[in-house]
């Protein structure tokens, strides 16, 4: 795609570059729930070495299917994270150039194509952030900033239309290549909401410095106290387009990124909500706290959960078997009522441990049991009830 000065409209997702057709619909399928319309992949010179021209058939087929689907495609053509140093050296360059001149002239002419992005985050490395001192990381810093602007000329050499990008770490790196791409891209994983608008800020006033639209390519993290919500949020109130990191709950980052898991439910409600433009109030003085017992549902919930406890329990020389099923349907309804009014923790949903039970042929009436006091003890609390 020819370069713009709004990609506004850009609601993107990482995602790997997935070769099995129908899984790669069925995900692209997921996203669009959300208006998912474009995605940001990582390409591999490395692979491109043994595979040779399969591996750009095997992008073109990709970028096809993406084009199908709604979904346009911004291909990264190297990564700086894991970056081998050999690389750096003129040594590669025709190893380098190669791989990039197949990439780009295979499938530069598609129109499910976005924009190249030359290098995601090129100073994010051991080589950097482990540099025995400012001398040595200078000297790395330079090395990859002069292979990172080669291979930009480079691709606008091979590629004059379509837009090209570098997915720079920090905003403050933006400036390393401002001059030769077409649009100004930034990752985030701040920790605040101040954090995000801060380098949301930056980014912006970079991009009014050079004339170039800003996009953020990557963001979102839980382990680094970046929420997808809060994420989103910024960003859309700056008119900033995102891709967000990642599509699928998978690999080796699977605890701490994603939205959907492979069956298309979602890790979490609100991030599906945020991509689609709908935000959780924060205002103290706007907030409607929910009561869960406005009905006497939850009090109804305990008695019934009392008298069917009591059952179980020991009657003289007797001892009537614990009803596990219908325990289990008032465990429900009080798990029900705590997750509706959001008084209790969702990483484990209690609806989800009762689900579970529900499939087992003899569940542990203990578990069960023990389980039902800790719910019964919580929506007793929550709800205020003596």
């Amino acid at each position: 795609m020819k370069p713009l000065q709004d990609y506004s409209f850009v609601k993107g997702v990482n995602h790997f570059f997935e070769r099995d057709e129908a899984a790669l619909r069925r995900h692209l399928g997921y996203g669009r729930r959300l208006g998912v319309n474009s995605v940001r992949t990582w390409l591999s010179y490395k692979d491109y070495a043994r595979e040779g021209e399969g591996y750009v058939d095997a992008l073109r087929r990709y970028i096809r299917v993406c084009h199908s689907e709604g979904v346009s495609v911004m291909p990264i053509l190297f990564n700086g994270n894991d970056i081998d140093p050999a690389i750096l050296e003129e040594l590669f360059l025709p190893e380098g150039e190669a791989f990039v001149q197949a990439v780009v002239e295979g499938v530069k002419d598609e129109p499910g194509l976005i924009m190249w992005d030359v290098m995601n985050e090129p100073p994010c490395n051991r080589l950097i952030l482990d540099a025995p001192s400012q001398e040595v990381k200078d000297g790395w810093y330079a090395k990859i900033w002069a292979f990172v602007r080669h291979f930009c000329a480079y691709v606008k050499s091979l590629d004059p239309v379509n837009a090209i990008t570098v997915g720079n770490w920090l905003a403050v790196d933006m400036e390393s290549t401002a001059d030769l791409v077409d649009v100004l891209s930034y990752h985030d994983y701040s920790t605040t909401l101040k954090g995000v608008t801060d380098m949301a800020e930056l980014a912006l006033s970079v991009g009014r410095k050079y004339g170039k639209p800003v996009i953020n390519n990557e963001t979102c993290c839980i382990a680094r106290a970046n929420p997808y919500d809060t994420v989103i949020q910024a960003l859309d109130e700056r008119d900033i387009p995102w891709y967000v990191f990642c599509l699928m709950i998978d690999g080796y980052w699977n605890d701490v990124h994603g939205i959907f898991y492979e069956d298309g439910t979602v890790r979490d409600p609100a991030i599906a909500a945020a991509m689609v433009g709908c935000f959780r109030n924060r205002d103290l003085h706007a907030l409607v706290p929910e009561k869960p017992n406005r009905e006497q549902q939850a009090a109804a919930s305990l008695k019934k959960a009392a008298e069917l406890l009591a059952d179980g329990n020991q009657d003289g020389f007797a001892y009537r078997h614990l009803n596990t099923e219908a325990l289990l349907e008032v465990c429900e309804e009080m798990a029900n009522l705590l997750e509706a009014a959001q008084l209790v923790p969702m990483q484990v949903p209690p609806t989800a441990r009762i689900a579970a039970w529900r499939r087992q042929e003899n569940p542990s009436e203990l578990e069960i049991k023990d389980f039902a006091y800790r719910l019964a003890r919580q929506l007793k609390e929550c709800c205020h009830i003596l």
